[in-house]
């Protein structure tokens, strides 16, 4: 008999979800990142992955998207803090973070029968465009790297380019540009069918700290589930405000063995340390940060464990108790033994 822990999904928010293309703006579907809009109704973000590494100066998100649509564009914009530099990850890379978070396996003998136990503002004239730094193909997927303008001017690049905001996303663009902060455009250029992970995709920017946007988020309309692993020299845990106002949980956090993926070793960049966060955001409304990450106040492991039950026996008896009453037979004897031996020794004395 045994007990298992199950290991939950991973799933992180990455970004916003938009549209592009000529026609209406349609609804969003609700996703951690605010949603993925689109001609296509059916159009959707099934799945969002991504390993954050940093070693102080230099911040690198690796994520891998599940999406699934007939034939119409979609788009994600991902804001940072400073241009980010986009290239192509690989699946393999996901493979190995399975494998290193997966359950500690233990065997526990029973004995006995029983049961188991951000940057300076912008200075942008009003119209401003924003300059393009970067533009690389990905597969389906083309990146674009955004750095400056205000709202106005940034929202005339994405319209004249094929990306149409709905206001209530396009109003959560507003806040980081006036902290100056960069953005990724990222759209889908095949008009072929999708149904499955896209490969994964690399951002790699200069930080000052340990961020994760989130702000955009806001415009999602339905609560919102985020995870998040970190590779550290410590466990991690999050130090912004919203924190209080939602459920994070660490799933996992534990020192590691160095990574043997390429892209999962330079995320970890000699860290030795991986937490996973899980978080739940009841009401996105209320979204005011993103998420700030920092060294936890103690490095206390959790891992979820698969623990194998053996029972030990002997003549089909639980071992425990055979050898207990065993024990105490052999140390009735010698008790006997002894007392005898005393009594003779006391009836040969004068």
């Amino acid at each position: 008999m045994g007990m298992r822990y199950a290991l939950r999904s991973l799933v992180v928010t990455v970004g916003v979800a938009l549209a592009a293309g000529s026609g209406a703006v349609m609804s969003a579907n609700a996703c951690a990142c605010g949603g993925i809009v689109s001609g296509d109704s059916s159009a959707r973000v099934d799945s969002e992955t991504a390993v954050l590494g940093w070693d102080g100066k230099r911040e690198t998100i690796l994520m891998r998207l599940g999406m699934r649509f007939e034939g119409a564009d979609a788009a994600l914009i991902v804001p940072t803090p400073t241009p980010a530099t986009v290239s192509a990850g690989t699946a393999a890379s996901f493979t190995e973070l399975t494998r290193m978070t997966a359950p500690e396996r233990v065997t526990e003998y029973d004995w006995f029968g029983s049961g188991s136990l951000g940057g300076d503002s912008s200075g942008a004239a009003p119209g401003s465009g924003p300059d393009v730094l970067s533009q690389v193909q990905l597969g389906p997927l083309e990146a674009t790297t955004l750095r400056g303008g205000d709202l106005t001017g940034v929202r005339e690049w994405l319209d004249t380019n094929g990306y149409q905001l709905r206001p209530e996303v396009s109003a959560t663009l507003d806040p980081y540009l006036r902290e100056g902060w960069s953005f990724v455009a990222m759209r889908l250029t095949s008009a072929k069918p999708l149904s499955g992970a896209l490969d994964p995709v690399r951002l790699t920017f200069d930080s000052d700290r340990l961020v994760y946007p989130m702000r955009m988020s806001a415009a999602a309309t339905t609560p919102q589930f985020v995870r998040l692993y970190i590779f550290s020299d410590h466990r991690i845990a999050r130090i912004d405000p919203d924190t209080n106002s939602q459920t994070t949980t660490t799933e996992f956090a534990s020192p590691i063995t160095e990574p043997t993926d390429p892209d999962l070793k330079a995320l970890a960049a000699g860290h030795n340390y991986l937490t996973e966060l899980s978080i739940r955001i009841p009401d996105p409304a209320a979204i005011t940060t993103d998420f700030l990450l920092a060294p936890a106040s103690k490095d206390v492991p959790v891992r979820d464990r698969i623990v194998t039950k053996e029972y030990v026996e002997i003549l089909g008896l639980p071992a425990g108790y055979v050898l207990i009453i065993t024990g105490l037979s052999v140390l009735g004897v010698i008790a006997s033994v002894v007392l005898r031996r005393r009594s003779a020794t006391s009836s040969r004395e004068p």
